[in-house]
């Protein structure tokens, strides 16, 4: 399940940092301050959490924008922002807060709030799926990552290597069993992007994401059409929490194509 938030902008162009992850990832945990102990009561075996990161959100959806320098300038009287989890108790806090406080702060902007919409989660009742990102998909190493190993290039692993669906199948795997409270040891996975379209993007499918704040860490992942075959469950699973890691970071937001399996 996801919300989608329509924030509303002045007649003129406003500019905001080009990576607003970090930005987006605090206005999230100021939304749910109130709500943490609750929210990490949720989550099975709740003992080990310490706060709720079972989400995911897209970029900053602007129709007209224009980039300036390490800036992004929103010409659209609106633009939009997903954020997706299996939970919808957490949907509705942050869909309530929204709605009660009617303007947020992104970086040094606020901007007001328009529409606050839920959508529920599409049909998987097929093994096999197509999406595109809303969000580059991140895969690293290791399930938890310090700072330093974040900001390491070392530690990512891309398509081209052939360690990456192992780790994507680990992170899923580990996600599954949180969700489902269960100890499972495996599961099947396959994965291939869009032939079409890495032929027209040259292979060039990687971005780099910068996390504002003291250490400027900057994330790697990958922004392409994709084609997943996996259990029904494991397909909603990466449509609710996302594909690869950090993903309450905002990395790894899939959209469904509709119609496509």
């Amino acid at each position: 399940m996801r919300i989608k938030i329509t924030f509303e902008t002045r007649n003129q162009t406003t500019f905001l940092p080009i990576n607003t992850n970090y930005y987006l990832y605090q206005l999230i945990n100021e939304l749910t301050h109130d709500y943490r102990r609750y929210l990490s009561a949720l989550v099975p075996g709740r003992s080990k959490w310490k706060k709720f990161d079972l989400y995911t959100f897209s970029q900053l959806i602007i129709p007209e924008r224009v980039i300036r320098d390490y800036e992004i300038g929103i010409n659209s009287p609106e633009f939009y922002w997903y954020i997706s989890s299996p939970f919808y108790q957490f949907l509705g806090i942050l869909a309530k807060e929204l709605r009660e406080r009617k303007t947020v702060r992104i970086s040094d902007k606020r901007f007001r709030v328009g529409e606050v919409n839920f959508y529920p989660s599409p049909d998987f009742s097929s093994s096999s799926a197509r999406f595109t990102c809303l969000s580059p998909v991140a895969v690293y190493r290791k399930q938890v990552m310090d700072r330093f190993e974040r900001n390491n290039f070392s530690m990512s692993v891309l398509p081209d290597e052939s360690e990456y669906i192992y780790f994507l199948q680990k992170d899923l795997l580990y996600k599954h069993n949180i969700l489902r409270n269960e100890k499972r040891d495996h599961l099947d996975l396959e994965l291939e992007f869009d032939k079409e379209y890495l032929r027209r993007r040259r292979n060039k499918i990687t971005k780099v994401i910068r996390l504002e704040g003291e250490d400027q860490e900057q994330i790697r992942g990958v922004l392409a059409p994709l084609s997943i075959k996996a259990e029904p469950d494991i397909l909603r699973l990466i449509y609710d929490m996302g594909l690869g890691q950090l993903n309450n970071w905002g990395f790894g937001m899939v959209e469904k194509v509709q119609g496509a399996s």
